[in-house]
């Protein structure tokens, strides 16, 4: 049966919904046609690379790159490949009605190839229907009918030419693209050669390999150099958030600041200073340098005379801080560095971290490690130690843990939504992963049943057990995966995806009695038992059909990942994604 598809601004319509609209208007109903990609499920299609600002005009010229991962061909037929400023913008889309196939383990290349025959790297067109790609923002996707495939957010090349491509050294991933820092420009194949590897496997990512420099940063002039040298950018936990000042006496556009700490030698340029919400880039042609223990004061104003009388910033930034309390945070790109919860500020008083704790990078994280200063500086009568070594916290001055945590949405303080027996279910867990060592890649995955919060949720087994703590929300959309796992680094956990909370204890691989389980004040939520030794490399998966938290203790109802369900650098699994489906 033909289907027919309204490009560009539109929806796509078949059959089975001109005859349902039929039956509601009493006439008799059949059932509405399945899609044609109804078999596909997240991830079988991954988007690997884009040109969205070619050199000239863009008409004509840009193209996606899609993946297919699996181990059986996938055809496109019905897939809507789809772009949007936003997720609340209306969509442009384009829905195959013929069909493409695309082998297994190889790639697919669509353009917008108006005219003519297509150029020889090009697969399909997609012609107008998308119109032009965000050069620096806005969603591309993929969906077979509601159903969502893969989804990316648009960046802006660092110069016109160049595609943006997912880290060669990466299994093309659904989830694993969502981290915008694995993305990175593609190089020059020669002087004045095509930037970008359509149809074939990505080179990969110098910003990744080099330790995460944000795009367009590379190069600085150290103090007393003629010629510039590599930035080295910090990694999350090597600069540390240790002092707030939201509040100052006088006007805050100007006295407002905040002091970071280096654990190893980095460079500040290219990072992102600022809120949930907002941030200011950190830009100089010299280098923006901190040795191992060094501190560096970030100031809204450099000048002494209006900013208070603070010692000399390292840089400035123009994001306000909010008196009522928020969150400050750090990032390099799309990963966040450092982040840090102050509640409401005192005027003309800057909030610390205690002294003892301001080389660890979790040490900040707790909100009982925070105290108002009491050391003066400047001119206006403000206190506190911009530049200065902290006081040590007492028992009786240290802050207090806040009623709640930040939206990561809003920026806003609000009530936690607790999860309760049920509402989270044990879905799979890697206790024994081959690319990396056990310390780094170990990993747990948690399905939502309803929207909650993590923050307060311990996850513990036979042999520890953490408390997953932090200022911002650890929010989950009802039906959403969670990762927890020992690390949050890509470049050494074997490339999860985004993790949302870290554990400190180790997952048995032999035979024997093992157990998983989530509580919150001591009500167990979730648990699993099991017994049997786990196969290197290969997670432990509840079976796609089991969605509770009764089902996933019956017998069977685990089984290994299936073969051709990979993520990151290799090993089998489907942190944050589906399923697969056990066999009998």
């Amino acid at each position: 049966m033909a289907a027919w598809a309204v490009r560009g601004w539109g929806v796509r319509l078949g059959l089975g919904w001109v005859l349902g609209w039929m039956g509601a208007c009493g006439l008799p109903t059949w059932e509405e046609e399945p899609q044609a990609c109804e078999a596909l499920l997240p991830g079988d299609l991954v988007i690997t690379e884009y040109l969205n600002d070619p050199t000239g005009a863009d008409t004509g010229k840009e193209y996606v790159e899609l993946h297919n991962p699996t181990r059986e061909t996938v055809d496109l037929l019905g897939v809507t490949l789809f772009t949007a400023r936003d997720e609340a913008a209306q969509e442009r889309v384009y829905t195959f009605t013929t069909g493409l196939p695309v082998d297994a383990g190889t790639f697919v290349v669509l353009g917008d190839v108006r005219e003519g025959a297509l150029p020889e790297h090009v697969d399909g067109t997609y012609g107008e229907a998308l119109g032009a790609l965000g050069n620096s923002t806005g969603l591309l996707g993929l969906r077979c009918g509601t159903r969502l495939l893969d989804t990316v957010v648009l960046g802006a090349p660092a110069k016109s030419g160049a595609a943006r491509t997912y880290d060669g050294r990466l299994v093309p991933d659904a989830e694993g693209n969502d981290d915008l820092s694995r993305w990175c420009d593609a190089p020059e194949s020669a002087p004045g050669g095509t930037r970008g590897s359509p149809g074939s496997a990505n080179a990969p990512c110098p910003a990744l390999a080099d330790g995460g420099v944000p795009s367009g940063v590379t190069t600085c002039l150290p103090p007393g150099a003629v010629l510039p040298r590599q930035v080295q950018p910090p990694r999350p936990g090597a600069l540390i958030i240790t002092e707030v000042m939201a509040n100052p006496r006088g006007d805050d556009t100007v006295g407002e600041w905040l002091e970071v700490r280096a654990t190893v030698p980095v460079d500040l340029n290219g990072l992102t200073v600022g809120t949930d919400t907002s941030g200011t880039r950190l830009e100089s042609e010299r280098c923006l340098s901190l040795a191992a223990g060094e501190s560096a004061l970030l100031a809204r104003r450099k000048e002494p005379e209006v900013n208070g009388g603070l010692p000399e910033p390292l840089a400035t930034f123009s994001v306000d801080l909010r008196n009522a309390g928020g969150v400050v945070a750090v990032r390099a790109g799309g990963v966040l560095i450092d982040s840090a919860l102050y509640g409401p500020a005192q005027e003309g008083v800057a909030t610390q971290v205690s002294a003892p704790l301001t080389a660890d990078a979790k040490g900040n994280d707790v909100p009982v490690s925070w105290c108002a200063a009491t050391e003066s500086y400047g001119d206006k009568g403000n206190l506190g130690t911009p530049g200065r070594s902290n006081r040590a916290c007492t028992g009786t001055d240290a802050g207090a843990t806040p009623a709640g945590c930040i939206d990561r949405t809003t920026g806003q303080p609000r009530a936690l939504r607790a999860p309760s027996v049920g509402s989270l279910v044990l879905t799979e867990f890697m206790a024994d992963p081959a690319a990396v060592p056990d310390a780094l890649g170990e990993w747990v995955e948690v399905l939502a049943l309803r929207e909650v919060d993590l923050n307060g949720v311990t996850l513990a087994n036979e042999a520890g057990r953490s408390l997953l703590e932090s200022p911002l929300c650890l929010s989950m959309k009802a039906g959403s995966f969670a990762v927890l796992a020992r690390g949050d680094d890509a470049s050494l956990n074997g490339g999860l995806p985004a993790v949302l909370g870290t554990f400190g204890f180790g997952l048995g691989n032999g035979a024997g009695a093992h157990v998983l389980k989530l509580s919150v004040q001591g009500t167990v939520l979730d648990s699993v038992a099991f017994t049997t030794a786990a196969s290197p490399g290969v997670s432990s998966q509840l079976d796609s059909r089991v969605r509770d938290a009764t089902g996933n203790d019956a017998a069977g109802a685990f089984c290994p990942t299936p073969a051709g369900a990979t993520y990151g650098v290799g090993d089998r699994g489907t942190p944050g994604r589906e399923n697969r489906t056990c066999a009998p």
